[in-house]
């Protein structure tokens, strides 16, 4: 009899993240096919819980239905990551100005703010200590993360949340770069300086020069990986 624990949000949930863990990071890879089965049995479930975490994911985008063999990983859409990163370009100075602002006048809750300071501390230890890619893209995931929700703007927070897991992958791509992370790391370092100054319109210059500048670098990675 199967645990009573795998029909339960909670349990699904976790399944959900396991395979999103698995996509992002590249365990599952653009085109792979993604069989109930093998999960279940490599997961230790039943198919039900893979089942409800598999219909998550094909709504999120990163499956798709592979007729009689179920689904498998979608590929990495350039044309939409290329729309992600033109809406970040607005998204991201406005979180990182409404941080700055919610600090100086003294409205922003001290756990964001430290949850601010934690992510940025994890970055810099996984720079130190030559930490896989995948950590150093999760690293940065969480504290672009940080910035959206000490913005106190929940529509800035609900609309990225559910768009990091494609950026993360595109991300990969230009990560493994070795002088990126550091700028990368060094880039974030400013932002959070302006912002717990209270430098609004600093902490949105950063912020905007850190997005293009990432653009720029993820459309070269993937010229170059269309001529390979």
């Amino acid at each position: 009899m199967q645990n009573s624990m795998e029909t339960n949000t909670h349990y699904i949930e976790k399944v959900y993240e396991r395979l999103l863990e698995a996509i992002t990071r590249g365990e599952l890879k653009p085109g792979e096919r993604v069989r109930q089965a093998v999960l279940a049995e490599r997961l230790g479930v039943s198919r039900q819980p893979i089942s409800h975490a598999l219909q998550l994911l094909r709504h999120q985008g990163l499956l798709r239905d592979a007729g009689k063999q179920g689904v498998e990983v979608t590929p990495v859409n350039d044309e939409y990551i290329f729309h992600l990163y033109q809406a970040r370009v607005s998204l991201e100075p406005l979180a990182a100005s409404l941080s700055a602002e919610r600090i100086k006048n003294r409205q922003a809750p001290e756990a964001r703010v430290e949850a601010m300071r934690t992510a940025l501390e994890i970055g810099h230890e996984n720079l130190s200590s030559g930490a896989p890619v995948y950590l150093m893209v999760k690293a940065d995931s969480r504290f672009h993360m940080s910035i959206y929700q000490l913005s106190g703007n929940s529509a800035v927070s609900a609309m990225m949340a559910g768009q990091w897991p494609h950026l993360m992958r595109s991300m990969l791509m230009v990560l493994d770069h070795p002088a990126v992370p550091t700028r990368a790391w060094e880039e974030h370092a400013t932002i959070a300086r302006h912002i717990l100054n209270g430098s609004a319109a600093a902490a949105a210059e950063a912020a905007t020069q850190h997005v293009e500048r990432a653009r720029l670098e993820l459309i070269d990675r993937l010229k170059n990986t269309s001529r390979s």
